[in-house]
């Protein structure tokens, strides 16, 4: 008998040896799977003497390669198999079923000469008995009647639909798998930002008696938040995402720093429309020009320019923990249909609230602010056009109209 279609089919398969057919077997069959019963034994005796041969396999073996294709059915005497199917974009393979003994394997083959829809691998020492299709239909009936040919076609129909099936159940379970993972990941981020705030909250309160050594409670502010924000990078680049899910990319730079720029002119606008309303309705401030270039600090013009490049850098870092840690991980985490809009509201209020320690004004007036640049990230996820309006605004509004409130 010619083993050479089995050795083509299974080349990592140990050893096949010829298939003596006795009544022991034929019982065994017809026992171990409801494919063979009903069949006449001398004609099933017949068939396996023609297109069958046994296969001894290692654990480890494979027995079915996906991708091949199916020219045999398989029926597993002893040991055992799982079944594995490739994920998608390379992701490895996935066990989706095991085989025991008085299993039919492959038996789709029957129906749909196609492509094997996953692998078959022993993982204990087993012996199968291998049914070629090509010898099996050699000897079947040259023609059918119209209704034994529509039950062949409409069970081809299903074999197809089930290799479908499998391919939708493996899609399915890697989206749940993924969805799992990201959960479990952003759970354990966002813990770490939310104690990092805290800490952040409260080492702002504990400063208030540095005061008396340094009156300028800036500079120990901006050391804490260099100090959270170098924390908040280190878990950013821990993460199981890349960087640039949290904002740092350059897709998109172009049109995110033109839109910065639109939408940031009517906020200018609105400033100079503010202090100018102040100016007419306040006594307190009848006296302020509407332009101030920082005056009313009493800098020279050298310290005001330190003063403004110590800003340029430390808004950066603030758009670094209010978008690339907070929002953006609201935006990944959450799964509202509202997601983005509670993912700008929650990280601006969180960062707000952390402007406490200054002046509730300045808290409340940072609030609305944090809206519009929270909602200007959320079109083009780039801390580049964001941080560009900030800069825009911060120093229109601080260095340049002097607003009454800083």
């Amino acid at each position: 008998m010619s083993t050479a279609h089995a050795s083509k089919a299974t080349p990592a398969l140990k050893n096949e040896v010829t298939l003596t057919v006795t009544p022991d077997v034929i019982e065994r069959l017809i026992a171990g799977s409801s494919l063979f019963r009903d069949i006449d034994r001398v004609a099933l005796a017949d068939m396996l003497q023609r297109a069958g041969n046994r296969l001894l396999l290692a654990a480890g073996d494979d027995l079915i390669t996906e991708g091949d294709r199916a020219e045999a059915i398989y029926f597993v005497e002893s040991g055992a198999f799982e079944v594995r199917k490739r994920g998608g974009s390379n992701e490895g393979t996935h066990r989706i079923a095991r085989i025991e003994a008085g299993s039919v394997v492959g038996e789709v083959a029957l129906l749909d000469a196609g492509r094997r829809s996953a692998t078959v691998r022993a993982t204990a020492e087993s012996v199968v008995i291998a049914l070629r299709i090509a010898d099996m239909e050699q000897a079947a009936e040259p023609a059918h009647s119209p209704p034994t040919q529509m039950r062949l076609n409409l069970a081809k129909e299903m074999a197809q639909r089930l290799r479908g099936t499998n391919e939708s159940t493996v899609r399915h379970l890697e989206d749940s798998l993924r969805e799992m993972e990201t959960r479990a990941e952003m759970g354990r981020f966002m813990s770490r930002v939310l104690i990092g705030t805290c800490l952040y909250m409260f080492a702002l309160g504990l400063m208030e008696p540095l005061k008396v050594l340094v009156p300028d409670s800036a500079v120990i502010s901006t050391v804490i938040l260099l100090c959270f924000a170098a924390a908040l990078f280190v878990n950013i680049r821990t993460s199981m995402f890349p960087v640039s899910a949290y904002g740092f990319t350059l897709h998109n730079w172009k049109p995110a720093m033109w839109e910065a720029t639109l939408f940031s002119l009517p906020v200018l606008l609105l400033v100079v429309v503010l202090k100018w309303a102040l100016i007419q309705t306040l006594p307190s401030f009848a006296d302020q020009p509407l332009f101030d270039f920082y005056g009313y600090s009493g800098l020279s013009t050298g310290g005001t320019l330190a003063v403004l490049v110590a800003y340029s850098l430390f808004v950066p870092v603030q758009e670094m923990v209010a978008r690339s840690g907070i929002q953006s991980s609201f935006m990944m985490f959450l799964r509202s249909r509202h997601k983005v809009p509670l993912s700008i509201f929650m990280s601006t209020l969180l960062f707000s609230s952390t402007h406490l320690h200054t002046t509730l004004a300045f808290a409340v007036m940072a609030f609305p602010i944090g809206l519009f640049w929270g909602w200007l990230y959320s079109r083009h996820p780039t801390l580049i056009g964001v941080t560009f309006s900030h800069l825009l605004i911060g120093i229109w509004t601080v260095f340049i109209v002097s607003f009454p409130i800083f």
